[in-house]
């Protein structure tokens, strides 16, 4: 070979050598770049810089708008929630109703105050809606509108005081939520007073002041509402909150409006300050309430009453009496009921002191301090926060008679202690992969979509849940419905009677409505035309049943060229509401009074299950076809013979389920 050849072979060699250096180079490069933007994008995760959140006003606007769904399409799955408050509330707007024994005069458990409020959004809203329907949704869409803005507030406070992940976990739990989408519109005391939680909450998760003592008042405000005008129970929730106030020094300087500086020094006498405080908001807050509240219910049962004390003695002090004789449940009813309302979240809500002791071990140099109580403390407030939703939970499940509704308080704890809880998993999950040996890429996958698988499968079974509710038990709602089917196609006014002219002819009577062993699912006489009466039948219950008010319905009388006409006329008195009527009982003994009998019927309300043994007293009405006809049927679930989880949970093509018929049937003549 020449020595020109060799000279050129060199000269390729030391290219391809050269190529292959920059190769490695920009590959080192580009694998420096990429754990460059890794690390940089694990650094905005953990500082929580760059988070997205919602402002109050749009946090508020997407929550509405699920509200006004539930508000619209939510069935009625408690008797209490007719009876104790949509009935009142109609009997206060349109002067007839049912009331149970818990409005007699001779116990007064129920306060007027909390149905006269929704009686004044009713009386509004009949203003602008032409029939009675329509004044309930109003109602309803109203409840929505101030259970959004609690939330939304609460929300807030969690995303500034707590941090921004865990105020959209909070977020997409409360949006999600199955429990949420019966709670936030349910005309109840448990929700009103869980509206109050929320608002109480905003306050009580931003840092102890000794200073300020807005926060101090706000939060006792806020629970006294919540516990005085509507379930006394929920005073339990404060009781952390007080504990804190005490134990907790906290900041001690503030800034007026003004620029000046005030500061508080921590004296030896600091504990006994802050329980003045503490004993000073109470007293201001719950004599103003007390006061408000007996007023109102004097105006009503004319006689002055602490409803709230009622409630408690009833439930707590009465001998052979109290809630058990309406029912027992076993210990876990509470944990079945959570998880259907809130699947795996509420599993993630009892595990979320766990989670905080797991964190404190394994991450116990994440807090700086010269000392262990240093490195604890902030754990130790942290729990104060979660403490509330055990109390709640634990307290009501050592209770035998155990319903949904009582869970609805401790909801926006719930929400809370899960989204601490899928926060710090998220956090476990980075921390494994790293010692797995993963990436800082991978790990930064870990600690950003752990969160988002958990909260996806919560969303996709908290919809199954609402749609299975929606599509199998919503039936009385749509056949009670079906009645105003019977109104003259021609009617242009009365459009809240099927006989036009039956206010202005008394010669017109009164058509009955009846229901048997389906009583509890009646959606309120709001949903039966104004010359039309619920009545009860006998069936195989042997409980206590609603009697009616005495109604505020007189007939009126006018003079037309010498001949005397007769009208009916709404007289507000309300005297039916400072009644004791006979055969009212707190032991729930039945009282035969109560029923008609069939031949007095002009239309029936019955369920047929054709999978159902049949008793004398429950007849399937419907085979009945000498005396009845069939205005309208809407299938209703089975759940005596369908599959348990099938029932509970929408699935296309669920199997294992059987179905009835839900009826309006009318009186052949």
């Amino acid at each position: 070979m020449s020595e020109s050849s060799k000279r050129e072979l060199r000269s390729r060699s030391n290219k391809k050598e050269s190529m292959s250096t920059k190769k490695t180079t920009v590959t080192t490069t580009e694998q420096s770049t990429k754990e460059t933007k890794s690390i940089r994008a694990a650094q905005d995760l953990l500082s929580e810089s760059g988070t997205f959140s919602f402002s109050l006003l749009t946090a508020f606007r997407v929550l509405f708008i699920i509200r006004c769904f539930s508000a619209l399409y939510r069935i009625m799955d408690d008797c209490d929630e007719v009876f104790n408050y949509w009935e009142p509330t109609h009997y206060l707007l349109e002067g007839y109703g049912r009331e149970t024994w818990e409005y007699s005069t001779d116990y007064k458990i129920r306060s007027w105050a909390y149905v006269f409020v929704h009686a004044l959004v009713g009386l509004f809203a009949k203003l602008i809606a032409p029939t009675k329907v329509q004044v309930f949704y109003i109602i309803r869409l109203v409840l929505a509108g101030a259970c959004s803005f609690a939330e939304a507030r609460f929300y807030r406070t969690i995303t500034e005081e707590i941090n921004p992940h865990v105020g959209r976990y909070v977020f997409a739990i409360l949006f999600f939520g199955a429990g949420m989408f019966n709670a936030s519109t349910a005309y109840l005391p448990s929700s009103f007073a869980m509206c109050c939680v929320f608002m109480a909450f905003s306050y009580a998760l931003k840092p102890v002041s000794d200073v300020d003592h807005t926060r101090t008042y706000r939060v006792v405000f806020w629970i006294g509402l919540g516990a005085l005008a509507g379930w006394p129970f929920a005073a339990l929730i404060g009781l952390p909150f007080a504990i804190e106030e005490i134990l907790v020094f906290g900041r001690d300087m503030m800034k007026k409006e003004d620029g000046t500086i005030v500061r508080s020094l921590a004296t030896p006498q600091w504990r006994l300050r802050r329980f003045i405080r503490l004993l000073e908001a109470s007293f201001f807050s719950g004599t103003g309430l007390v006061f408000l509240l007996v007023l109102m219910d004097q105006m009503f049962y004319r006689q002055y009453t602490i409803v709230a004390w009622n409630i408690v003695k009833y439930n707590i002090f009465s001998d052979g009496r109290g809630p058990d004789l309406y029912g027992t449940e076993p210990w876990y009813y509470y944990i079945l009921n959570g998880f259907l309302n809130f699947n795996i979240v509420f599993l993630l809500a009892l595990g979320s002191a766990v989670c905080v002791l797991i964190t404190a071990f394994i991450d116990r140099n994440r807090v700086p301090g010269r000392t262990k109580m240093d490195q604890i403390w902030p754990y130790v407030v942290l729990g104060l926060k979660l403490i509330p939703f055990y109390i709640w939970f634990i307290t009501f499940s050592l209770q035998a008679h155990k319903e949904e509704r009582f869970m609805y308080v401790a909801y926006p704890l719930m929400s809370l202690n899960a989204a601490i809880s899928i926060y710090l998993i998220r956090t476990w999950a980075s921390r494994f992969a790293g010692v797995l040996g993963a990436s800082v890429h991978v790990r930064v996958m870990a600690l950003r979509y752990t969160s988002f698988a958990i909260l996806f499968v919560y969303a996709l079974l908290s919809l199954s849940r609402i749609l299975a509710l929606l599509t199998r038990y919503r039936a009385p709602l749509t056949i009670y419905s079906s009645i105003w089917a019977e109104q003259p196609t021609d009617q242009l006014v009365n459009m809240n009677y099927l006989q036009e002219d039956f206010p202005n002819d008394i010669q017109l009577k009164e058509k009955n409505v009846c229901v048997g062993k389906e009583w509890y699912r009646f959606p309120s006489q709001f949903f039966l035309p104004s010359d039309t009466r619920l009545q009860f039948i006998k069936s195989d219950f042997h409980g206590q049943l609603p009697k009616t008010f005495e109604e505020d319905i007189t007939v009126g009388q006018y003079e037309i060229d010498g001949e005397e006409k007769y009208y009916r006329r709404r007289h507000y008195g309300w005297f039916g509401a400072r009644q004791a009527p006979q055969g009212f009982n707190d032991i729930n003994m039945e009282d035969p009074s109560v029923y008609v009998d069939e031949n007095e019927c002009d239309y029936l309300v019955d369920v047929d299950y054709p999978l159902r043994a049949v008793s004398s007293a429950e007849p399937r009405y419907i085979k009945d076809t000498d005396h009845w006809e069939v205005l309208a049927c809407y299938p209703f679930l089975d759940t005596e013979n369908s599959h348990r989880l099938s029932r509970a949970f929408w699935v296309p093509g669920s199997p294992g389920l059987a179905w009835g018929d839900y009826c309006m049937l009318k009186r052949k003549h």
